[in-house]
């Protein structure tokens, strides 16, 4: 019986969409000459292509990647700078005050939208992987912060430079950041606005989980591919494990880290009377991995079992 084709959604030029690996989903951000900055419209794809992936159970793992010498350099400034301009003249023409809880609102909608390029802020129920070769600023870094791993080749330069441009990390990098790295060395990178390399974002920040080594002569596509592999790598590792084991876990681990009280034993109570940790035991890869153990043999995993529209999941709310 034939496997029936994938079909994705449909999206313009500015994204890239492929599987470089059985249950694995590639998304590549693709405005190279614009350094991946991110704009209204690529936002609004990249949530239709998370909507999907979410729920097509024949995808376990998701890669982030970018096109050219830059994973993603933030926010397009100048499509910002025109929708801001624009909104500018009709007050002066209008002679509407500015108002400033509007612009808040919209960043609370965005946040409950997933965030930046609908990434940063998003709860995933399943992994993902970014695969970053070249520059990664402001809500590049903010995204990255909130991906599960992170593969990154050691010419690339990370950053969140808001207070240089008059604006915020808003989009959940700061909460993230000092979680990872604690309050002063947060402070340091967030305040100064400075970028750092790959390697200090490894050896000091805890924001990379593996380096791979590319010379800054290494052309664009040479550099990106042997960034690729790494994540790919990772990610087909990931689909050696049950599936809906690696849902169960993830839970575990994001409530773990946005526990307010650091109350573990809650944490861990939670995530065992979730829905989706109920399914697990209703599921055929929890019989499949013990009778693969018993039987001294590789798992032959089936896709997850479906999460019901109706369940309640505390990783979607924010």
């Amino acid at each position: 019986m034939s496997t029936p084709k994938l079909v994705m959604p449909k999206v313009g030029s500015h994204l890239i969409l492929t599987i470089p690996a059985r249950h694995v989903l590639q998304m590549t951000l693709n405005r190279p000459k614009q350094l991946n900055a991110m704009t209204d419209a690529m936002e609004q794809d990249i949530c239709r292509v998370f909507d999907w992936f979410e729920t097509e159970p024949s995808l376990w793992v998701i890669i982030l990647a970018g096109k050219g010498r830059a994973f993603c350099a933030g926010q397009d400034l100048k499509d910002w700078l025109n929708k801001n301009q624009t909104s500018e003249t009709v007050r002066h023409a209008t002679g509407e005050p500015m108002q400033p809880n509007a612009e808040v609102n919209k960043s609370l909608e965005r946040l409950k939208r997933g965030g930046f390029g609908g990434m940063s802020t998003r709860r995933s129920a399943k992994p993902i992987i970014a695969a970053v070769d070249g520059i990664c600023m402001g809500g590049g870094t903010e995204t990255i912060l909130n991906c599960d791993m992170v593969v990154s080749s050691t010419r690339s330069v990370i950053g969140l430079p808001e207070v240089a441009r008059g604006v915020v990390a808003a989009m959940g990098g700061i909460p993230r950041l000092t979680q990872l790295c604690g309050h002063q060395r947060a402070s340091e990178l967030l305040l100064l606005g400075k970028p750092i390399s790959a390697k200090e974002a490894h050896d000091r920040y805890n924001m990379v989980n593996h380096l791979v080594e590319v010379a800054k002569s290494t052309s664009e596509e040479l550099g990106q591919a042997a960034v690729d592999q790494a994540a790919i790598e990772l990610a087909v590792q990931l689909t050696q494990n049950s599936p809906d084991s690696v849902l169960v876990t993830k839970s575990a681990l994001v409530m773990a880290r946005d526990a307010t009280d650091g109350d573990i034993d809650a944490s861990a109570r939670n995530n065992m009377l979730s829905d989706r940790s109920r399914l697990l035991y209703v599921g055929k890869n929890i019989n499949e991995g013990l009778e693969a153990f018993k039987e001294k043999r590789s798992p032959k995993w089936f896709n997850p079992v479906p999460w019901p529209a109706s369940a309640t999941d505390p990783r979607s709310k924010l």
